[in-house]
């Protein structure tokens, strides 16, 4: 291909890329590379001398003054060099009149205008594309010194004030096709950065270097393996994980939607496969790439959001464009890249112009099967993974290391949120660091993508390499569109089932109690197939999960074959071996040894036993047969229990396993089940379990239960030293959520009380999740004047407290008209951005009369020995933390005295003198040590709090 295909196939995005790296490479670094957005006409700039390089074409000369480099890209150049030179001159005028407007927003002219165009200009004397759009260059300014075309009255003063502006430049340069590969083979490192040059017969070749063991006469047809596999195999979604029924592996690229996303640095919504790929196209080799760090990428989303999917299709994406000019593929991997080519269409986008050579890792998988050993790193599990993959050969790391210093990769870690265990989690993203850390020392052109719940994720993982950025809630259309094309994929043909659906999908989507529930893909795909069973919705997260249960529940029991009469007469047993297995589950994902957690048979059959036995039948007497019966029929699939291969039985939706486990903890008396709510309420790992559990009791007209849950969040930091819960609570984004998953939207008296223990959020400094934080209560005032009102009055209270609750209250403050307008909220609650402070708040004062009062506490502790020790070292290294100087060595301190209780209790009624007036020291607690300690497994002290272990 010649070079005119190869900048063609950059893409103005990648040509722009590599124009800027020319230009720094040629001149320097004061070339100045404008980023995305409103750039005055300023591709790049440079201001004071450039200096020409003398070359066998150009003269060298030096320029003096401001130059400004403008990037035109043709996207398809035509086989006739006059028409691509029209087209051209047609950009390079536009740029003309934009810089002679008086009245336009370049303010400056420059006074140099270098043109870099992958178009192809001819060098023939006088009617060479050079010459030509020098002379129509002439041509236009010879215009506007015409005063005959000067008609109207003004026409005059407009013309001249136009050439004189003109008039400032005193050269335009082009750079065109020709000349950009004649600065490629002058800079042959930047040619060799842009995988926008790379194409699938340079994938091929070089990945003959990739495998010590694959013979090469055997490469081709093993490569060709490989793809179709990874792309026809890898790439499935399966509606029947959620126990829709369908049973077909459904391609990603069928079902995948663009989802929004927001970043943590600033308020801007864009979509996370557009915000994706734009960054996969600027990321180059270090030392070449003009993207601002970081490069790499942490994807945030809820429960049902979509990551998973998201992960699947980025690499099915990269994969599509590595491959789709080859020759080597079967009809089958064609299919899949033109589909999606298709779903990239659908979002206004194309394949990646940028090919890297995509992996996608399981992290779960990963911290289970071995990849955390001591002496392996997370590239030898990569080139594991890949030789497993492949039937001819092994992959050694070496080999790939050296292959990822030549090639760009696009590396997407799924699911961090699953290894929950403290010490498996912190190895784990060790790995993560040391594996980008790598990648940047050796130059090599990596993008690296981690999927994670935002729920207890704190780590902040390497802030100089990864940007955090968050999936956001679908918009109500969004969320309609894709509900839709679910249907489609679900139902097939059936057209009057869709229209059904379609038609009550819009009904939902109408009613201001339901559309809270349309948030997310899982939580539409289950509407969808609620309504398609004909079952109510109720307006809170647990009924909808419990409604969807009982409408897959009687689909498989109004069949009049298979599981019919086992689940006519023993749904009550079929509904608590559901809840036990989740149960069992969610305690066995917890632990690092079993991220991926399943039930092995004997250990279903046993569980399938107890359920029976507690039911009062004897599964291990005349009952027997019914025992094999629910057995045999868990191991094809009860319900939402599914087989998972080799590895055993268990849930294939993670909510779906917290769901269950969740109507396991929430049964029995109500004390009982408060006791275990208590005691999972600060677990990250439990917080969707403990939300189901909490909604369950809210689902019922239970005054008492409605008071229990209420009553527990606005206690449940009293007493709790061990993790400082005066100090850094966690009621008040627990009462956030229950409100937001709507259990007291009908419910005033309960409603109210959780809303105003919810903002007390805004005691704390510089919360992470501020901007989820203000959308849950946008979300709340805008469902009535009463409860904008409350918001308005527990914001007047931040305001007026504290200077720590003051510069959170106006932070929050500061993102309220954004999002208000991102959820196409009422007028009204924009008022919120203006609410005052009841008072004047008293300025801070007494800083040192506090600490006195920490050391007097101290010091007048009643502990001995080695427990003073302890809480001497921790006191000291609190008092560090102060000013934002805690080591690893003052962490490991604090830690080990708050697992002492005696010392526990003495830091806590010491930091409650200091606490609202020393952000930096609760940041530190907040974000850098407590995390650890709400991390431990709580699974086994759950189990041991339920009936049976009474």
């Amino acid at each position: 291909m010649g070079v005119n295909g190869e900048l063609e196939r950059l893409g103005p995005t990648g040509f722009q890329d590599l124009a800027a790296c020319l230009a720094v490479a040629h001149f320097g670094p004061g070339v100045q590379v404008m980023g995305a957005g409103r750039d005055g006409g300023r591709d790049l700039y440079h201001r004071g001398q450039l200096i020409w390089q003398m070359t066998k074409d150009l003269p060298g000369e030096i320029w003096d003054g401001y130059t400004v480099l403008q990037v035109k890209h043709m996207a398809s150049p035509l086989s006739e060099h006059q028409e691509n030179a029209a087209w051209l001159w047609g950009q390079v005028r536009k740029e003309l009149e934009a810089w002679s407007d008086p009245d336009g927003d370049r303010t400056t002219v420059p006074d140099f205008l270098i043109v870099i165009t992958n178009v192809l200009l001819t060098p023939f004397p006088n009617v060479g594309g050079h010459d030509v759009l020098q002379s129509n260059i002439d041509g236009y300014l010879t215009k506007l010194k015409d005063a005959s075309r000067d008609i109207a009255g003004d026409a005059a003063g407009r013309r001249k004030a136009r050439l004189q502006r003109l008039a400032r430049i005193r050269k335009v340069r082009v750079w065109d096709g020709n000349q950009v590969h004649a600065l490629l083979n002058l800079h042959p490192r930047i040619r060799d950065a842009f995988p926008g040059f790379l194409t699938a017969g340079d994938v091929f070749t070089a990945l003959r270097q990739f495998s010590d063991r694959i013979p090469l006469h055997d490469l081709e047809t093993g490569l060709r393996e490989h793809a179709k596999t990874a792309l026809a195999g890898e790439g499935l979604i399966y509606f029947d994980e959620a126990g829709s029924g369908d049973v077909r592996g459904i391609p990603v690229h069928e079902i995948v939607i663009d989802l929004p996303v927001t970043s943590v640095s600033g308020p801007h919504r864009s979509s996370v496969v557009k915000y994706v790929l734009d960054r996969a196209e600027h990321v180059l080799k270090p030392g070449l790439t003009i993207q601002d760090p970081p490069r790499h990428l942490i994807i945030t989303g809820a429960p049902g959001n979509g990551k998973t999917t998201i992960s699947k299709f980025l690499v099915q994406a990269f994969r599509a464009a590595m491959l789709h000019d080859s020759d080597a593929l079967s009809q089958d991997h064609r299919a899949v890249i033109r589909g999606t080519a298709a779903a990239l269409g659908r979002f206004g986008r194309e394949l990646p112009r940028n090919r890297r050579w995509p992996m996608r890792i399981d992290l779960a998988a990963y911290a289970q099967e071995g990849g955390l050993n001591d002496d392996s790193t997370l590239l030898k599990w990569i080139a594991h993974k890949v030789s497993r993959r492949s039937d001819m050969g092994d992959v050694t790391a070496w080999t790939l290391k050296t292959w990822m210093t030549r090639w760009p990769w696009m590396l997407v870690l799924d699911g961090l949120d699953e290894v929950t265990e403290p010490e498996i989690r912190k190895r784990l993203i060790a790995r993560v660091t040391e594996f980008v850390n790598d990648a940047e020392a050796n130059h090599c052109d990596m993008m690296v993508v981690l999927t994670t719940r935002p729920i207890g994720y704190t780590e902040n993982i390497a802030p100089n390499h990864f940007e955090r950025i968050d999936l956001d809630d679908l918009e109500l259309t969004e969320a309609v569109r894709y509900g839709d094309l679910a249907t489609r994929v679900r139902l097939g043909k059936d057209l009057d089932r869709i229209e059904r659906v379609r038609k009550r999908l819009r009904t939902a989507a109408a009613d201001e109690a339901l559309q809270h529930l349309l948030r997310t893909p899982l939580q539409v795909l289950i509407l969808t197939i609620i309504i398609d069973g004909a079952g109510q919705l109720a307006p809170d997260r647990y009924s909808l999960f419990r409604t969807y249960y009982d409408t897959v529940f009687k689909r498989e029991r109004d069949k009049p074959a298979g599981l019919h009469k086992i689940l006519q007469e023993h749904g009550p047993q079929i509904q608590l071996l559901h809840e036990a297995v989740g149960f069992e589950l969610q305690i066995r994902s917890e632990s690092g040894h079993r991220s991926y957690a399943t039930l092995t048979r004997e250990e279903l059959r046993q569980l399938t036993w107890q359920v029976l036995h507690d039911s009062g039948f004897q599964p291990a007497g005349k009952d027997a047969p019914l025992l094999d019966q629910i057995f045999d029929a868990a191991t094809k699939r009860l319900v939402l229990i599914a087989p998972r291969g080799d590895e055993g039985y268990g849930f294939d939706v993670r909510s779906l396993q917290e769901l269950m486990a969740g109507m396991h903890l929430s049964s029995g008396p109500l004390d009982d089940v408060l006791v275990r709510l208590r005691a999972a309420a600060a677990s990250p790992f439990w917080r969707n379990t403990w939300l189901f559990a909490a909604g369950r009791l809210f689902s019922t007209p239970q005054r008492h239960q409605h008071e229990g849950v209420t009553g527990l969040i606005e206690t449940v930091d009293d007493h709790t030293p061990h993790r400082l819960g005066d100090v850094v609570p966690v009621g008040p984004r627990l009462a956030l959520d229950v409100i937001d998953d709507g259990m007291a939207r009908s419910q005033p008296r309960f409603r109210d009380r959780l809303l105003r223990h919810g903002m007390r959020v805004l005691w704390e400094p510089s919360p992470p999740d501020l901007a989820a934080i203000t959308k849950r209560l946008v979300r709340y005032a805008n469902t009535g004047d009463d409860q904008r009102t409350a918001v308005a009055d527990r914001l007047r209270d931040a305001l007026s407290a504290a200077p720590t609750s003051q510069a959170t209250a106006l932070a929050l403050q500061q993102v309220v008209l954004g999002i208000a307008d991102e959820l196409r909220a009422h007028t009204d609650v924009r008022s919120l951005r203006f609410v005052k402070a009841r008072n004047t708040p008293a300025p801070e004062s007494g800083g040192d009369l506090r600490w006195d009062n920490f050391d007097d506490e101290i010091n007048t502790a009643p502990v001995r020995g080695s427990q003073t020790v302890l809480l001497q070292t921790a006191a000291a290294a609190l008092r560090r933390g102060r000013v934002g100087e805690t080591t690893a060595d003052d962490v490991a301190a604090i830690e080990q005295a708050l697992d002492a209780p005696p010392v526990a209790a003495v830091l806590a009624a010491a930091l409650a003198h200091v606490a609202a007036y020393e952000p930096q020291l609760i940041m530190s607690l907040r974000d850098d040590i407590l995390p650890t300690l709400s991390r431990r497994p709580i699974g086994e002290q759950l189990r041991k709090l339920m009936p049976e272990n009474d």
